[in-house]
């Protein structure tokens, strides 16, 4: 078991290499393996855990490929191993949580939408960098009430949290500005309205954003010498000196190096104040 168990946390050093993977699966049975990887996610130790994380990830993404890993993929969603993760998903450490939401989307836990809708009423103002995350991972696992979800979090008090909306629609690609689809709209909608913002970090990102939408369905048409040239100008006059994407992962960063694992909004707040 102790070889199992230093071969996962040693995968990273075999990435995406179908036969490392197929070697752990095939000399355990399904049932051990997943006593293994549970005792690992419990294990407390970031390092441990982003590791096992990773395996079970690539496990299940390269799953469809031969050697005898199909049984595993096919009973991964009733495993306990998701049922251990969304409980996870409600842990006090800040990157614990960041990895759970990610390995839940890219492990494709589509029963998992409903924890995670629970993840987000009780995060939504408590861990503001961690919503672009857990809204794409939502999106991506099919939920349909995202766009209700950032609604919700352009009413907060938080303005971090409201903040984190452009942040989450970075997480939405493929609109189409030449037919201006639905989901052009929709950032069109969020954009406008953070522009009316009164907190002035928000108001100068949202307006750089809806700049560059109304930028990109206005000149789809023009050669691409004459569209790099208006969006040069674009960003001369709007860009902002700070954004969300930067901010927070300064923040994030910042808590790493600390050895810190969780944070309040306050010390959020006050870190962003003294980067401004």
């Amino acid at each position: 078991m102790e070889m199992i168990k230093s071969k996962i946390l040693h995968y990273l050093n075999h990435l995406q290499d179908v036969d490392y993977l197929a070697e752990i699966v095939n000399s355990i049975s399904d049932t051990e393996l997943c006593n293994i990887i549970n005792e690992l996610l419990q294990s407390g130790n970031d390092e441990i855990f982003g590791s096992t994380c990773l395996f079970i990830r690539d496990l299940l993404v390269l799953g469809s490929r031969p050697h005898n890993r199909e049984k595993f993929v096919k009973g991964y969603p009733e495993s306990l191993i998701v049922k251990n993760l969304e409980q996870l998903l409600f842990s006090p450490n800040h990157f614990t949580r960041k990895q759970v939401v990610y390995t839940l989307g890219k492990a494709c836990s589509y029963s998992s939408t409903t924890v995670l809708n629970q993840a987000f009423n009780t995060y939504r103002d408590t861990d503001p960098i961690l919503l672009p995350r857990l809204i794409g991972e939502m999106a991506w696992l099919g939920a349909e009430n995202f766009w209700e979800l950032l609604d919700s979090i352009m009413s907060s008090q938080v303005y971090m949290t409201r903040w984190a909306v452009i942040g989450v629609l970075s997480e939405f690609v493929g609109d189409d500005a030449q037919v201006k689809d639905e989901l052009f709209q929709s950032k069109l909608r969020c954009t406008e309205q953070l522009r009316q913002d009164s907190n002035i970090l928000i108001q100068s990102e949202a307006e750089y954003e809806y700049q560059l939408l109304q930028l990109r369905s206005l000149t789809y048409n023009l050669p691409r010498a004459e569209r790099k040239k208006k969006r040069k100008d674009l960003e001369r006059q709007y860009k902002p000196a700070f954004c969300f994407t930067r901010m927070s992962s300064a923040f994030t960063n910042h808590l790493y190096t600390n050895g810190l694992a969780q944070y309040s909004v306050a010390e959020l707040e006050a870190f962003i104040l003294d980067m401004t």
